[in-house]
């Protein structure tokens, strides 16, 4: 992401010096992003007139200093909630599929956010600075629970259904997994433009520049379908992709509550991404990560 924008200042500036920030929490590995930044393939190899910085927290909270930033990037992240919610949900690990009050507690958190997360921008970028957010969104669908096909559901669902065969088999509390749901929500565009337009200091501050919701270019409905033909493989790289974006949560919310110390934690996370994948390889292509990429693109005026 970074390199093409350095390429395009270049164009216009070819001895301006920049100023890059990352941001991200502090459990993060900060010295793996660096090693690349400054690694041979990273984009400070060549380069004297960058400072490259790192700005550790939430994206909920301001990052830069007031009117600083001229291009503002997020990208797969703003999905995720300021905080975890354990509303009573038996049946689901997953918000799109939640239902009354755990519906609109989830709701209204994420509407909360998201207007937090957008006035914290406003603050950062200066006038004519831009801001690119790029997540996952849901579509109206009149088939699904709440009228909404969020992008990965069935992934989602073939979470819980391997989590609640572990309590059905004794490895898991079921207190645990009727509490737990990942904290995310999927937005649709109605829910990403709102804010812009109803909160008086949002709709002065951003022009809302693109705004698109649509099925990703590639592989839409099956992120590894390329693999379908060979269900070992198609598997562990499911396995393997849904490990590497849940197993923090995983380990925190569900298994830590029903572990009595770390060594039981780790034996239950093992044997969570084992049966994981036995369940992808069993029926290949029957519980795809299907992508809807969210777009959006705001000028400060």
């Amino acid at each position: 992401a970074v390199a093409p924008v350095i390429e395009a200042y270049r164009r216009i500036a070819p001895q301006g010096v920049i100023a890059i920030r990352h941001s991200d929490q502090a459990g993060n590995d900060w010295n793996a992003l660096f090693a690349l930044v400054f690694g041979p393939d990273g984009y400070q190899r060549n380069e004297s007139r960058i400072r490259t910085e790192a700005a550790i927290g939430s994206f909920y909270t301001q990052l830069a200093a007031p009117g600083s930033v001229a291009l503002g990037t997020c990208f797969a992240a703003s999905h995720w909630l300021s905080r975890a919610l354990s509303p009573s949900s038996p049946g689901t690990v997953w918000f799109a599929d939640l239902q009354g009050e755990a519906r609109a507690e989830f709701a209204a958190l994420a509407r909360a956010d998201w207007t937090q997360f957008l006035r914290c921008r406003a603050a950062e970028l200066r006038p004519g600075g831009m801001v690119i957010v790029s997540t996952l969104g849901g579509v109206p669908d009149a088939s699904e629970i709440n009228g909404i096909r969020a992008s990965a559901r069935k992934v989602y669902r073939a979470i819980f259904d391997v989590a609640n065969q572990m309590v059905t088999d004794g490895l898991l509390e079921k207190s645990a997994l009727d509490h737990f749901v990942f904290p995310f929500w999927f937005p649709t565009m109605a829910e990403v433009r709102a804010p812009l337009n109803e909160e008086s200091d949002l709709k002065e501050a951003f022009e809302i520049v693109q705004a698109t919701l649509t099925p990703a270019p590639i592989h839409p409905n099956d992120v590894f379908e390329d693999s379908l033909n060979d269900p070992e493989t198609y598997a562990r790289l499911y396995a393997g992709y849904i490990r590497g974006f849940s197993e923090s949560t995983l380990r925190l919310h569900l298994f830590g509550p029903s572990a009595k110390n770390a060594a039981e934690v780790d034996s239950l996370t093992e044997e969570f991404f084992a049966r994981l994948t036995r369940y992808y390889q069993a029926e290949p292509g029957q519980h795809a990560f299907e992508t809807m990429p969210l777009t959006l693109v705001l000028h400060r005026r």
